[in-house]
């Protein structure tokens, strides 16, 4: 069994790769030398996550504790630097390093034709402080670590989505991801200071003792369904909205598509995102005791879902449809633990990691074939020019629209059917007709998932290749001059690893109706105990609404197919039909221009011509220009009074004896 002082090792090391990159080797470190430290880092931080995962297979298997020291101290308040790795934690470190790994390696073969060969030092150092960030957050044993490692990959997401930070649009989209994580960040805190408020003498940041605490008094907190329970675990869902991308926050998510395509890949499978989802699982003792924040966070998570799916129906970058499809499977993650099915919405961030970071990492392989070419109507055929590619990326495909016996079937489908029947909203109004209307929601979120998904593929692997150029005579030359090429091996083996991952990863956790079933439950039961939601058993509704939403995985796949092989012409004809529709969707639906108009500008304006014009050049500077006006004036009239004129000092001497006199007689 691994030693619970070397679990210091696996945040220690992707630092220590930071460390030396960064601050040792810098310029001096070639593309192949930095990358190969930064690997080998984080290679062997998953080589003993994977040791810590194993040691807690057992069923008495007890979490790893190491306490490296007190980081701060007053009165009964206390803060340590600990971690503590119990079932889920260990499960979040493999995938944090495992799939961080892959995309390090990755990396080394992606920026080769980085333009400033000098900024590659950069570029990984900040991927192992990402990570090093990241597991911090997950390994932390109470609140301010998480936190200050919460606060780290929003620093580094900055740091990587705006890594081209001379090109404008580049530098805005990392500093919109910084400044709208903030928001949701001040949230957290408030959360976190409520909550330490309402515990009085019982009051602790560490997570085990805080689950002690809450399960022998749940009063401190209000009981279940108490007004300061509600408040808390809102106030740190509002936190979770701006890290995994959610409404009202989720606007920061497409834009980091600014950064190189391995950062999005990280950003979007493995660590940032899912650290909201990770969060509420960590506090599922908490949640679980308040109805209105789970029915709150189920219906934010199906909402989004669906908005994102209906974004990414019309988008062309390769990346931004992949992007608002990370938005939509966060909500899927979302309403799996809203709805009480805390392991299915985890078990969605396992396999969201797989085929998620595939899809990006392939998109990444077809960019760097095309010379960073996004746009897919300027692909096509691709699957004859990069068959590896194709390959893995059929299967995160197959995958992501949920074909059974691939992973994301497994994990999507238990979300469906746990929201279906919850009975955690049973005591709110309409609480039972809204397992069904969300129900509904997802399932209209997996049928345009299936479609959006399916043009992706056909736009990019399928019909001639539409990327070539013409001359005058009319003869066709391929873009950049040559065909589309497979990627280097370097680039498609981690494709090669994470499409298995794809295809396989059901097994993890296998649905009731299969032998070896419930693997993950199993395996996190120390974790939920106080989370128990009694779902009902043996419903008949089960398998027809299974076969029910494959039939409409199959249609649209089908309509997709057909708009996009058999009639090419049919898009374009059903954009003019559903104009505004077809807009609609193609801009966002407007969200970044509503929150200009209705947040941005009028606090550009306030603070311009209000805080700046009147309060500040008026208000302030008038107080204090007119108290060195007022003091220049006193010492004026004070250097008259004191000018050495004999006749002067005589009046004054004067008026003050007869000020002395008149007092005297009046008193």
């Amino acid at each position: 069994m691994m030693s619970s002082q070397l679990v210091t090792l696996v945040p220690a090391l992707p630092l220590l790769g930071a460390v030396v990159n960064g601050l040792l080797l810098q310029k001096r470190a070639s593309r192949v030398v930095a990358g190969t430290i930064a690997s080998v880092m984080v290679g062997l931080s998953a080589v003993l996550s994977f040791m810590a995962l194993a040691g807690l297979m057992g069923h008495d298997a007890a979490p790893l504790e190491a306490h490296l020291w007190t980081w701060m101290q007053a009165g009964s308040f206390s803060a340590d630097i600990a971690f503590r790795v119990d079932q889920l934690t260990a499960t979040m470190m493999c995938v944090i390093t495992g799939i961080g790994f892959l995309i390090h390696v990755y990396s080394i073969g992606y920026m080769d034709d980085e333009a400033d060969k000098d900024s590659v030092w950069r570029f990984f150092s900040y991927l192992n402080l990402f990570i090093f960030a990241m597991l911090l957050l997950v390994m932390g044993d109470n609140f301010l670590l998480m936190f200050v490692g919460w606060e780290g990959v929003g620093l580094c997401s900055y740091l990587l989505i705006g890594f081209w930070y001379e090109n404008d649009d580049f530098a805005s989209a990392g500093k919109k991801a910084f400044i709208t994580n903030r928001i949701g960040d001040f949230s957290f805190v408030c959360g976190l200071f409520l909550l330490y408020w309402s515990l009085g003498d019982h009051a602790t940041l560490n997570f085990h003792k805080l689950e002690e605490v809450i399960a022998h008094h749940p009063e401190l907190v209000g009981g279940i369904g108490g007004v300061v329970v509600t408040a808390v675990c809102l106030l740190f869902f509002g936190g979770a909205t701006g890290k995994s991308a959610q409404i009202p926050l989720y606007v920061w998510l497409p834009d980091a598509m600014a950064g190189p395509t391995p950062v999005s890949a990280l950003i979007h499978a493995a660590t940032m995102v899912t650290s909201g989802i990770y969060m509420i699982c960590r506090l599922n003792f908490l949640f679980v005791m308040s109805p209105v924040a789970m029915a709150t966070i189920a219906t934010t998570g199906a909402l989004t879902a669906f908005v994102a799916a209906t974004i990414a129906v019309t988008q062309n970058d390769i990346k931004k449809v992949l992007a608002y499809s990370t938005v939509s499977q966060l909500g899927f993650m979302f309403l799996g633990v809203g709805v009480g099915g805390f392991v299915a919405g985890f078990f969605h961030v396992i396999t969201h990691a797989f085929f998620k970071a595939l899809m990006f990492l392939g998109s990444g392989s077809i960019i760097h074939a095309l010379h960073h070419e996004q746009d897919m109507r300027k692909m096509g055929g691709l699957r004859k020019y990069m068959k590896l590619t194709f390959a893995a990326f059929l299967m995160g495909y197959l995958a992501i629209i949920g074909i059974p016996g691939f992973s994301g079937f497994f994990s999507k489908d238990e979300i469906l059917w746990l929201t279906f029947i919850t009975p955690v909203f049973d005591g709110l109004p309409f609480g039972t007709v809204m397992p069904k209307v969300l129900w509904a929601l997802a399932t209209a979120t997996a049928l345009l998932t299936a479609f959006y998904m399916s043009r992706l593929m056909f736009m990019t692997f399928w019909g001639d290749y539409r990327g070539a150029s013409h001359d005058a005579h009319g003869h066709g030359h391929e873009a950049h001059g040559h065909k589309p090429h497979e990627s280097p091996m370097l680039l498609v083996l981690p494709l090669v690893v994470l499409a298995a991952l794809s295809a396989v990863g059901g097994l993890l956790n296998l649905p009731h109706w299969l032998p070896m079933h419930g693997s993950l439950h199993h395996f996190l039961d120390p974790v939920f105990e106080h989370a128990h939601v009694a779902f009902p058993e043996d419903n008949p509704l089960e398998f027809p609404l299974m076969v029910l939403t494959l039939l409409g995985i199959a249609g649209s796949v089908a309509f997709a197919y057909t708009l996009y092989i058999k009639d090419p012409t049919r898009p374009a004809a059903l954009a003019e039909r559903f104009r505004k529709l077809h807009t609609g969707s193609l801009n966002k639906w407007y969200v970044d221009e509503l929150y200009q108009a209705a947040i941005l500008t009028p606090i550009y304006v306030t603070s311009r011509q209000v805080l700046w014009a009147i309060v500040d050049a008026q208000v302030i500077d008038g107080v204090v220009n007119g108290a060195a006006t007022l003091a220049q004036k006193a010492g004026t009239a004070h250097g008259r009074l004191g000018g050495g004129k004999v006749q002067v000092y005589a009046i004054f001497i004067a008026a003050g004896a007869a000020l002395l006199a008149t007092a005297y007689a009046v008193g």
